[in-house]
């Protein structure tokens, strides 16, 4: 006896089989791709309703067709209050143009985005700021329907971002005071931040230098300078020592420095901060004090 082939009605349950007729192969055929289909597309569905994105379709105008609870929950909206709205009524007028501006690119060019900043207001009057990516929609006839995309909250991000902006913006500007030529580096030796007495001293601006390393140590001192960064980081403290540096000019100076090892967390180190001095005319002076001494007592 052959087996029975199955078939489902679009838009049945995947419960709602039926049996067919021995031999009715194509339409078991096709009636079990429709099932595949739409069981696919009820997975989808719940995968989408779950997850913490939210998720969108918006038409050619920039309103909200489809959209997941996540969404709502991001936007601070309930559910009929997002329904069929436009985007720019969740933004300030600002916003709201270059929200416009982004999908009128992406309308022209068939590019998506997906570093779109926004800040939403809610309902509530509070503030919340998303990412959003978003990609044209084009259907079978090739023409462009709509936008689909995804939206993450990431205020506790952006605030945290902006509050060490902040942070680091304070302390630049008491290091700029510094009188001595000062320079930070991160982990891998290149600069993040150095002041303007470095470059009065030295002649690089940080302009030039971010993000690289200093080509001012003087040859037959690179071994000296590797040992110094050991024992910096061996002992998280170096309170004085004398070396010399190059000028950007071509000019070498006697120096003393000072280095320590900051961390932005307890435990981790996150790079190095040194305090250079000039000390050439006080070794000048001194070896001409030396010459003299030398004479007197000749």
């Amino acid at each position: 006896m052959k087996e029975d082939k199955l078939k489902r009605a679009p838009g049945s349950s995947p419960e709602n089989l039926t049996t067919l007729a021995p031999g009715d192969d194509r339409s078991a055929g096709e009636s079990i791709l429709t099932a595949c289909e739409m069981l696919s597309s009820e997975r989808y569905q719940a995968f989408v309703e779950n997850i913490e994105e939210g998720v969108y379709e918006l038409d050619i105008h920039g309103n909200f067709l489809y959209f997941n609870n996540s969404l709502c929950r991001i936007f601070g909206y309930p559910m009929e209050e997002v329904q069929f709205q436009n985007f720019a009524k969740f933004l300030d007028e600002e916003q709201a143009g270059r929200g416009s501006e982004a999908f009128g690119r992406m309308y022209q060019t068939g590019q998506g985005v997906s570093d779109l900043i926004w800040k939403i207001t809610k309902k509530d009057g509070s503030v919340s700021v998303v990412e959003l990516s978003a990609n044209l929609i084009v259907n079978k006839e090739k023409e462009k329907i709509g936008f689909r995309g995804i939206v993450r909250d990431i205020t506790d991000k952006f605030n945290a971002q902006e509050s060490l902006r902040k942070s680091e913006r304070r302390y630049r500007t008491l290091l700029d005071f510094v009188p001595y030529p000062l320079v930070v580096f991160n982990l891998n030796g290149r600069v993040s931040y150095l002041n303007p007495a470095f470059t009065r001293t030295f002649g690089w601006t940080l302009t030039e230098l971010e993000k690289k390393t200093i080509p001012y140590i003087p040859p037959g001192f690179e071994k000296e300078s590797v040992n110094n960064r050991k024992r910096l980081f061996d002992e998280r403290v170096v309170l004085r020592q004398e070396t010399q540096r190059m000028t950007k000019d071509g000019r070498r100076l006697d120096v003393s420095f000072r280095a320590a090892v900051y961390s932005e967390t307890e435990a981790v180190p996150s790079g190095e901060l040194v305090i250079l001095r000039d000390i050439t005319q006080e070794k000048r002076i001194a070896r001409n004090n030396d010459a003299l001494l030398r004479i007197s007592m000749a």
